[in-house]
């Protein structure tokens, strides 16, 4: 009697995904939705693409079902190419889970085409807790805090801030930071969309002292080391923030406002990272305590197979990033519902909780350059806060000329 031969095993089913990232971050990435399809018969086939080729891979002959892309923006660009993705997960849990603001950054005629993976934190201050605790300083809660603090460093001989902005083409980068949080955390969220969509003006009474206090923090005397060569020396403050130690030089530099991503330029230069800690950069009114400000990643899809529908639903939820992403120290998640103790880096931690609490209130904030017409947001902001530091002109001066740049 002939045995039947067994039937072939039908081939997986692949989805494919193309984002931003390479090395450990791609891995771990990819480790992660290999996690969601375990046991599913779906074979996760994951491509990095250079920045600008994102809109070309999507147009061309063999587009991926995933795309992650770098800003909502992008996301937006390629509305005509992406799906809604309201069909596979329920807007409402998107809205509780991630907040109205990281949801319409993406949203084009109501439908929800991006959801936020990935966040990078701008809003924080660097610095080495042993030096703090060694000299007796406690980390403020509030910028008029944050300017005592830097006052009682000048005071025991001290210099608060590295605050170095040189970098190439790009100079001035730095310091539109500087003014996107101080303007977030005076007014809010409200008033820092319209003034990123120029509703609200740079010559408003309300962005000008925004630029006052950033001038306040340069310029004070002794805030700064090196204040003569802030557009000359480059990333990172290597002189002073790198030296200091708990028996503190006369010319060391304390603090250095930076992103979460300085940790690994600081291990670039040599520096140890596990020297150094973070604390929120304080706001400047209570009612914006949570406000925080940086980037995101997003998750855009552009076919509604079954095996996308559910690997974006697994995107969009909680549980994605407990299995590898909170373990390698390269991912912020946004999800309000993600377990933060799953992080294996205290640093990590901490800035998913700043994140975490900006978003449940609504209050975090894309970097306003990023999103601004780029002849303002790359062009005459970042040239404003160069003369600003040259002293080559006024803050109504420097106002007055990015106003006037504005694309009508």
């Amino acid at each position: 009697m002939a045995v039947p031969a067994m039937a072939a095993k039908p081939a997986p089913e692949t989805v494919t995904v193309i984002g931003p990232f390479g090395g450990p971050q791609a891995d771990a990435f990819v480790a992660e939705l290999e996690s969601s399809v375990s046991g599913n018969r779906v074979e996760i086939v994951y491509e990095a693409y250079e920045d600008l080729e994102l809109e070309a891979r999507v147009a061309g002959p063999n587009p991926p079902d995933l795309i992650i892309a770098p800003s909502p923006d992008r996301i937006v660009g390629l509305a005509s190419e992406l799906v809604d993705l309201g069909g596979f997960v329920n807007t409402k849990s998107l809205r509780r889970d991630f907040g109205d603001h990281l949801i319409d950054v993406t949203s084009v005629d109501g439908a929800v085409l991006g959801v936020p993976i990935d966040l990078s934190l701008k809003s924080l201050v660097w610095y080495k807790p042993a030096v703090f605790a060694a000299a007796g300083y406690a980390i403020p809660e509030t910028f008029d805090e944050l300017v005592a603090l830097s006052d009682q460093m000048v005071t025991d001989g001290h210099v608060p801030w590295c605050n170095n902005i040189e970098s190439g083409f790009a100079t001035g980068w730095v310091g539109t930071d500087w003014v996107e949080d101080l303007l977030l955390g005076a007014e809010g969220p409200g008033v820092y969309d319209q003034w990123v969509d120029h509703t609200v003006l740079f010559e408003d009474p309300r962005v000008e002292t925004a630029f006052e206090r950033f001038q306040q923090m340069i310029d004070s005397p002794d805030y700064v080391f090196d204040r003569a060569g802030m557009l000359t020396s480059p990333l990172p403050p290597i002189n002073g923030f790198f030296t200091n130690a708990p028996a503190l030089d006369a010319e060391d530099c304390l603090m250095h406002k930076q992103g979460s991503f300085f940790g690994s330029i600081l291990e670039v230069f040599g520096a140890d990272v596990a020297e150094f800690s973070t604390f929120r950069f304080p706001s400047v009114a209570e009612a914006y305590d949570e406000s925080a400000m940086g980037g995101a990643t997003y998750v855009a899809a552009l076919n509604e197979r079954k095996e996308v529908r559910e690997l974006t639903r697994f995107m969009a939820s909680q549980r994605f990033g407990r299995e590898a992403l909170a373990e390698s120290g390269e991912w912020i998640l946004p999800n309000v519902r993600f377990d933060n103790d799953r992080y294996t880096d205290e640093l990590t931690r901490s800035w998913a909780d700043i994140v975490q609490a900006a978003v449940a209130v609504d209050q975090f904030r894309f970097d306003g350059s990023d999103l601004m017409p780029p002849v303002v947001g790359q062009g005459t902001f970042w040239a404003g806060i160069v003369d600003l530091v040259a002293g080559t002109k006024t803050i109504p001066e420097v106002l007055a000329d990015i106003d006037a740049s504005w694309p009508s």
